[in-house]
């Protein structure tokens, strides 16, 4: 021990004789700290800045006009909320074509467009839920900036989760408008008998609604069938045999061929109907003007009439009449029409050409169907059919491997379904419990005397319709109570940031300061006690340097933590472990040594999980963090800082103080067969005077 401190004495008075030396050792007790400051300071509370953050925000929603005459648009309204908002730099350009311009030029980052059936589907329940459009677009230059990407993306949802709610208020509100109508109507001297009248046609309006959801959710009933479907297939799979497997990768390939096929044959068919519809409108141009005409004349309008009514009915066979496929109903029911058109028009050819300009009318109507209904109905059906059966593809694949975690998938996918199911289930309630209390107030007033009617009305549905709105559209509150709290998120990044920087002080010291004692000044000594004698100036320069760190966390920048002792002690522990591990390697290995902290720190920045959970990280990071120091030490520094629990903050210690004998270790057992080798690579690196 006493040749031990005789090195470290040295080394003091050494540094001690030179002004330079000194104002190194001070610089370098600072810069770590000042790495660490700086990036606490930036992470400080990037979230109160986000009103500079421009999102455009523009409308084709044109309104609608209510039945009192009233003119809405909700697109405006939700605008000029917005216009009051500073949490984020809301931009309001003349038309959606500016907005969309100005996030590919980069002048926004996103936008938000309302389009035309916001404030209708608003207004028409039953049409909103059938309608295929959505009521906002929302555009995002993600080129600009990631994390502002994912601002942006937090300030749509928040937008959204608003307009559900004013979508629900809107829909209360018109419910209980319809009641409040009918007690204003009866204070003002309507007669009980016109209010029932109006109550029953207010009841069948919910029951609308509700077979409107109804429908609705029988199309989510057959998804969750074809999943029922697919686990017990899966179930029947486990029992089989290899072949099994393979014939369901052929059954899955045959599926997707047949929907290739299918839209292959789609196509050619809706081409031909094209075709003829130019072929007929051709032949009756020709005919045009001229009086009589020829049978020959006659007869090929007949005969093209008949081709097309042909290729019509050919397409209706491929939709079945109770078909539950997106967009199903509408593309036969638009067949249909176009069947019943061509019909019309084969009885019109015998009073040719005075119909002429009728057909050609009607010939464009068919074309117009056939483009803006076929065409994309047929696309949309297509399109599901195929995403339905490429869900399967990577559950087959690897079934071999993961039957037994297919079940899981499958069945969270059938929560999803139900979830949606179950929120539209509670609206379903609503309307119905609103339509059976308005049914049982129509049998109380007509069980009632004639001169209690009026009074009973007005007293059952008189209320505030928009305060009822408000109620039923937001029923469930949520209180947050935080558990280990800090102070702001730059506090949260101390952790994190002040660990990193006590790993960078070691790198420094090993930059700036000799790893090896002087052998000739103390010659004779054990490798122990080398080790050690210089071991001693690095492990205090080291607590100088976690020292200062933590006092700047605290006391500059405000990080106040739970225990400050206890973080000193942390960051104390965590930077003997640090600097005796970088040191240890250094010492043992030269250049290679210090190559292997860099890349030691390099991998431990990115999966330490000091600013991302690990759990979202690559899987790579979740199997080789544990082995590294950083997570040790960021969770000990963040137990003192939020606050301990249990015997958390000693574990964290005790395991950090592994690394620290494993520092040893190489240092004094390790180092000792590579010790001529280092000797030889550092004479050959001297020697080419670059080096």
């Amino acid at each position: 021990m006493k040749d031990i401190f005789r090195i470290f004495a040295n080394d003091v008075k050494s540094l001690s004789r030179q002004f330079f030396a000194m104002a190194i050792i001070v610089a370098i007790s600072i810069l770590p700290a000042l790495y660490a400051w700086v990036n606490i300071y930036a992470n400080g509370n990037p979230y109160v800045n986000t009103g500079n953050i421009k999102i455009a925000v523009a409308s084709n929603d044109p309104g609608i006009d209510l039945d009192d005459g009233t003119h809405v648009n909700m697109a405006e309204e939700v605008s000029g909320e917005l216009k009051e908002s500073t949490s984020i730099g809301w931009q309001f350009p003349g038309t959606a074509d500016e907005a969309i311009d100005g996030v590919v030029s980069g002048k926004y980052y996103a936008a938000i467009i309302f389009e035309d059936n916001f404030t209708y589907n608003m207004y028409h329940f039953e049409q909103a839920l059938l309608d295929d459009r959505e009521p906002l677009t929302f555009y995002e230059n993600t080129k600009k900036n990631a994390v502002a990407s994912k601002i942006t993306e937090t300030a749509a949802a928040t937008l959204q989760e608003n307009i559900n709610t004013k979508y629900l208020e809107t829909v209360f509100s018109i419910i209980f408008d319809e009641t409040k109508e009918v007690s204003d109507d009866l204070e003002s001297g309507d007669t009980a008998e016109s209010a029932i009248e109006k109550l029953r046609q207010f009841r069948a309006t919910l029951d609308s609604y509700d077979r409107a959801i109804g429908s609705f959710m029988s199309n989510s009933s057959s998804v969750q069938g074809a999943i029922s479907g697919a686990r017990s297939d899966l179930a029947d799979t486990r029992a089989r045999n290899r072949q099994s497997i393979d014939e369901a990768r052929k059954d899955l390939a045959a599926a997707q061929e047949t929907i290739e096929s299918l839209t292959s044959t789609t196509e050619e068919r809706l081409d031909s109907i094209d075709a003829k519809l130019d072929r007929l409108e051709q032949a009756i141009k020709e005919i045009k003007g001229k009086d009589p005409l020829t049978p020959e004349q006659q007869q090929k309008v007949k005969d093209r009439t008949a081709e097309l009514l042909a290729d019509l009915e050919q397409l209706r066979t491929m939709i079945p009449d109770d078909s539950t496929l997106p967009s199903g109903e509408t593309v036969g029911g638009a067949i249909d029409t176009m069947i019943e058109t061509v019909k019309s028009l084969q009885e019109n050819i015998e009073n040719l050409p005075d119909k002429t300009d009728e057909i050609l009318a009607a010939i464009d109507t068919l074309r117009t169907l056939e483009k803006s209904v076929l065409r994309p109905g047929f696309k949309t059906m297509i399109e599901s059919m195929s995403k339905t059966v490429s869900m399967l593809g990577p559950f087959i694949g690897n079934i071999s491997d993961m039957l037994d975690g297919v079940d899981p998938v499958l069945s969270a996918t059938g929560d999803t379904v139900d979830s949606m199911d179950i929120t539209l289930g509670q609206l379903r309630k609503v309307f119905r419990s609103a339509s059976d209390r308005i049914g049982e107030i129509i049998d109380e007033v007509e069980n009632a005397s004639e001169d209690e009617r009026v009074e009973m009305l007005i007293d059952l549905l008189g209320g505030d319709s928009e305060l009822y709105g408000k109620f039923f559209s937001s029923l469930v509150d949520v209180e947050i109570k935080e558990v280990y709290s800090v102070a702001s998120y730059g506090a949260a990044m101390a952790p994190f940031y002040s660990v990193l920087a006590i790993w960078v002080g070691g790198v420094i010291l090993v930059s700036i300061l000799k790893t090896h004692a002087d052998r000739e000044k103390f010659p004779g000594l054990r490798e122990g006690q080398y080790f050690f004698g210089r071991w001693i100036l690095f492990f205090l320069m080291g607590q100088i340097q976690a020292a200062v760190i933590i006092a700047g966390d605290i006391f500059l920048l405000g990080c106040a933590p739970v225990h400050p002792g206890l973080m000193f002690l942390s960051a104390a522990v965590t930077s003997m472990v640090f600097v005796t591990l970088i040191y240890a390697l250094t010492l043992s290995f030269g250049d290679i040594g210090k190559a292997i902290v860099v890349v030691v720190m390099v991998v431990q920045i990115a999966g330490s999980s000091g600013s991302y959970p690990i759990e979202i990280l690559p899987e790579i990071f979740s199997k080789i963090y544990k082995f590294f120091p950083f997570p040790y030490a960021i969770n000990a520094i963040r137990e003192a800082l939020c606050g301990v629990y249990g015997h958390d903050l000693l574990i964290y210690l005790a395991e950090l103080l592994v690394f620290g004998v494993i520092g040893m270790v190489i240092g004094l057992v390790v180092r000792r067969p590579f010790i001529g080798i280092n000797e030889f690579v550092s004479e050959k690196i001297e020697e080419t005077e670059v080096l």
